[in-house]
């Protein structure tokens, strides 16, 4: 029931951003459900790097799965489901729908709004902005200690955000939803929108959406 009430309430959202009013400055995202979709193998057998996204709307439910996977928090002492080097955590996600940029917020898992409006197309590609969701996978280079140039990324926050990228690939395939890592981003732009900390340096893109 409870699910259903989610679902309805995300629909409700959708609906209210079309008709022009304001998005809503949090979105409750739901509990993460652990008995749906594919088994791990048959995931991975089934990733891929997909093309012809469209906007077809992606319940509450698997964008709840869907950030949780990537990036939430898998055991009590606060630790995630990706790992980073050191566990200094220093990726933060950001979700782009056409309706706002939000931020992904895993202590309560909840969706924060940033930047209200469609910014899609600063996110990547001419594609990606067709599709109904785009990620944003930055990292704080505040948190990687010594050994990166003032403006750029450790080497070390690459491979971080390859494990976050790999979870939302695996997910994804698991639930029978379209995505695809990407360049092309605008990180001027990025930076303004979102008002990032100059610490904050975009490391990847990814397009997630039902496909044609």
């Amino acid at each position: 029931m409870k699910k259903l009430i989610s679902t309805l309430a995300f629909m409700l959202i959708t609906l209210t951003c079309v008709m022009g009013q304001e998005a809503p400055k949090v979105i409750k995202l739901n509990t993460p459900t652990f008995n749906e979709g594919m088994k791990l193998m048959e995931a991975l057998k089934n990733r891929q790097s997909s093309k012809g996204f469209t906007e077809k709307e992606i319940s509450l439910q698997d964008i709840s799965n869907l950030m949780w996977a990537a990036l939430g928090i898998n055991r009590p002492d606060g630790k995630r489901t990706a790992p980073t080097g050191s566990n200094r955590q220093e990726i933060e996600l950001y979700a782009f729908f056409k309706h706002g940029a939000y931020y992904y917020n895993y202590k309560d898992h909840t969706l924060k709004l940033v930047a209200e409006g469609d910014h899609r197309a600063i996110t990547g590609r001419a594609d990606a902005q067709k599709a109904y969701l785009n990620l944003l996978f930055i990292a704080d280079t505040d948190k990687t200690g010594p050994g990166h140039k003032p403006g750029d990324a450790n080497t070390v926050s690459y491979v971080n955000v390859g494990y976050v990228s790999q979870n939302v690939y695996l997910y994804c395939a698991s639930a029978g939803i379209g995505s695809r890592a990407r360049g092309g981003w605008n990180q001027q732009k990025v930076v303004e929108t979102l008002k990032l900390k100059d610490s904050m340096i975009v490391v990847l893109g990814q397009t997630v959406g039902y496909c044609e």
